[in-house]
């Protein structure tokens, strides 16, 4: 078995980031800030702000609203100052980020160099570490396993305690380092070495476990994705424990039936199924059918990036 690629685009450019940003069990509330930063940038003199259309379109991503987003995206670069390069690499990272999610890689990809680019100008050791982050997935949806693993270390070796940038982990916080710690783990995974992947997975959870409560998006989705690396590494005790306590904590938040949540599921389903638990296996099947016939379910399942979990073989 090995993993699915896309899976990699849906964990690390989809799920973590937007977990950092909003619990997505507030979805009412992510749809309220929407319209309140809607009514900023229709009146001055939020309308020639470049930054207040950046915001906008970063609440679009997240809410998955893809089209809108890229025009508020388009519109926030187009107003902001040519001075303010940082805020423009962010821009374009942001940009390429939700292209990456629609899976639009030849889109996404210069946009994620430019930012590098400026990135690399200003400095900014943080900013590159997430630019490799990005281009990392880029490249696992591209399938180019070998650079996304290089530009995934390049990622660690920035964000996450490393003699070579002490000064760096000051100010990465813990969601870019887990991030870049999932990153490289999914592109080892992705070259059928998910024993190599135990480690940094680890590594992330201590962070998860560091800064966020036990019922969280993070702390459950690294535990699942740890449990994940054990059993394709052949411990499927230990698998179990973590696969069974990582979705029971994403409940918690994604219970309602977001897409992600779903693909856990299926997953979880392929596992109990293949390691002799099929009473279970059906129970999980049966509540995945339910929540696929929730309201709002096929809606929300056809923004969201269609290759998942669900194609993990």
């Amino acid at each position: 078995m090995r993993l699915s690629i896309a899976f990699a685009v849906v964990v690390v450019m989809g799920f973590l980031p937007v977990a950092s940003r909003a619990q997505i069990s507030g979805v009412n509330i992510l749809a309220s800030q929407i319209r309140e930063q809607e009514k900023t940038v229709e009146t001055n003199p939020g309308k020639s702000d470049g930054e207040a259309w950046l915001k906008l379109a970063i609440l679009r991503q997240d809410a998955a609203q893809y089209h809108d987003s890229e025009h508020a995206y388009k519109r926030a670069i187009a107003l902001l100052k040519p001075g303010n390069r940082a805020t423009i690499g962010d821009a374009l990272d942001y940009m390429g980020t939700m292209y990456v999610e629609c899976g639009r890689f030849p889109k996404a990809e210069p946009l994620e160099r430019k930012a590098l680019a400026i990135r690399e100008n200003l400095n900014d050791l943080v900013g590159m570490g997430i630019s490799h982050t990005h281009l990392a997935v880029l490249l696992l949806g591209k399938r180019e396993i070998t650079s996304a693993e290089a530009e995934a270390q390049m990622a660690v070796n920035l964000l996450v305690p490393e003699q070579e940038h002490p000064e760096v982990q000051r100010v990465a916080t813990p969601e870019v380092k887990m991030t870049a710690l999932v990153d490289l783990s999914l592109a080892r995974c992705a070259r059928q070495n998910c024993v190599a992947a135990i480690p940094d997975l680890k590594r992330a959870l201590a962070i998860a476990h560091a800064n966020y409560v036990e019922s969280s998006i993070p702390v459950g989705f690294i535990e699942f994705l740890l449990g994940y690396a054990l059993w394709k590494s052949g411990d499927n005790s230990s698998a179990d424990g973590l696969m069974r306590k990582g979705t029971q904590e994403l409940e918690t938040q994604l219970g309602w039936g977001h897409p992600t949540y779903i693909q856990v599921l299926r997953q979880y389903r392929i596992f109990l199924d293949q390691t002799g638990h099929s009473a279970d296996a059906k129970d999980i099947a049966a509540r995945i059918a339910n929540l696929e016939r929730s309201p709002g379910f096929a809606q929300m399942a056809s923004n969201h990036l269609s290759i998942g979990l669900d194609q993990l073989h």
